[in-house]
């Protein structure tokens, strides 16, 4: 296994990437939870950050610093994140055979059957489960 860098780790751990890192093929990197979760622990810190400052600094316009910092760096990248997903999920639905599955999850891209990510054009039942969509 390969070592990341510090900067990697500090990446991952607030999930500020924009694109996911090598060697993820055998889980999906973004789900709706984990962009969901990510944000709210940004905004969070961002949060005590600027109470700790405002009874340190008497001025309003740390407010103000505060809003756009939630925005710039706990709405945006989630933001960012969540296009990114959904293009991926699209992808999947349409271009794999466990996409065209009612057993498909699009929400944290899984299989229900088998409780297994679907990453690949290979679906995780071989074919066996899979039961078209109704639409």
């Amino acid at each position: 296994m390969q070592q990341r860098s510090g900067f990697d780790q500090f990446m991952d751990l607030f999930l500020l990437r924009v694109q996911a890192p090598e060697g993820h093929e055998d889980r999906p990197y973004y789900t709706t939870g984990s962009i969901v979760f990510a944000a709210m622990v940004r905004v969070a810190i961002i949060g005590v950050i600027t109470l700790i400052l405002s009874d340190r600094i008497s001025s309003e316009t740390i407010w103000y610093v505060a809003l756009f910092a939630i925005w710039l760096v706990g709405v945006w990248p989630a933001h960012l994140q969540y296009q990114r997903f959904n293009a991926h999920v699209k992808t999947l639905q349409t271009g794999t055979l466990c996409g065209a599955c009612r057993h498909f999850n699009p929400t944290n891209q899984l299989c229900t059957v088998m409780d297994v990510h679907v990453t690949s054009d290979a679906p995780p039942c071989e074919g066996e489960a899979w039961e078209p969509l109704q639409h």
